[in-house]
């Protein structure tokens, strides 16, 4: 989840960055949550707890922003201490022409800013220019997120034997963030799809050639996260992905 901080007297701009952000969060599987998705009830704990599962913010930045109470003692606070204490990504947009070079605005500025080159409010641009910024900012968010989803391969399973079907392999050496796809390649040179690791696993089926592979025999073994499941049994070449593992070996026992 990416948390979405910023004023309601910039409800525009958060409608504006939702509508340029949907196709991340829809193709991508991550939620952009601001305010806005309040259940009722207390509303402070709701953010708070939004605040402590998120992996990355949003700042939208104005002068409405700087000058809110709730942000300033609140939200800010929290979102630089999440940021010492378990490295969260923080993003901002630049919406309004505020003071940036008294806090928080001047703690902001350390952060990776949404820009096509030049740091400028996004009101003084043209709407093709502000929404070009705003794609480039999605652009950032999504390179972060692919190196939180990127598989690593456990290092335990380098080089060890393996039967011709070995059940609850484990092959990553953290849990996934996404579905991980996992193929293998035969010495007939074809890459053979694999069980996928679904969300939150480790483990997978794999299969290390047949019933006449000789005991020795080497297979790289990569896993990765695509934009959606893969629907062939064989593959001549990798297919297209969003991230990849190391290649590692896996010998027939």
């Amino acid at each position: 989840m990416i948390f979405v901080s910023y004023s309601h007297g910039d409800e525009k701009w958060r409608e504006r960055f939702a509508r340029i952000s949907k196709p991340l969060s829809s193709t991508e599987g991550i939620r952009f949550w601001s305010d806005r998705d309040l259940k009722a009830g207390e509303w402070e704990p709701q953010i708070e707890r939004a605040m402590r599962g998120a992996v990355a913010a949003v700042l939208l930045v104005s002068d409405n922003y700087v000058a809110s109470d709730y942000v300033v003692r609140k939200e800010w606070p929290y979102l630089l201490r999440a940021q010492r204490e378990r490295n969260l990504m923080i993003f901002w947009a630049y919406l309004e022409p505020c003071d940036l070079k008294r806090n928080p605005g001047r703690a902001i500025k350390r952060f990776q800013a949404m820009t096509l080159g030049e740091l400028e409010p996004m009101s003084k641009m043209t709407d093709w220019k502000w929404k070009e910024t705003m794609l480039r900012g999605c652009d950032m968010i999504d390179e972060f997120l692919k190196k939180l989803e990127r598989p690593l391969i456990n290092p335990k399973v380098r080089g060890k034997s393996f039967p011709r079907i070995a059940d609850k392999v484990p092959l990553l050496a953290k849990p996934a963030r996404r579905r991980v796809e996992v193929l293998v390649y035969s010495p007939n040179k074809k890459w053979w799809r694999q069980r996928s690791v679904n969300k939150g696993e480790t483990t997978t089926q794999i299969h290390v050639g047949n019933e006449d592979t000789k005991p020795g025999t080497k297979f790289k073994v990569v896993a990765m996260t695509t934009e959606g499941p893969l629907t062939q049994q064989v593959y001549l070449n990798l297919p297209d992905h969003r991230t990849k593992s190391e290649e590692v070996t896996l010998v027939r026992k």
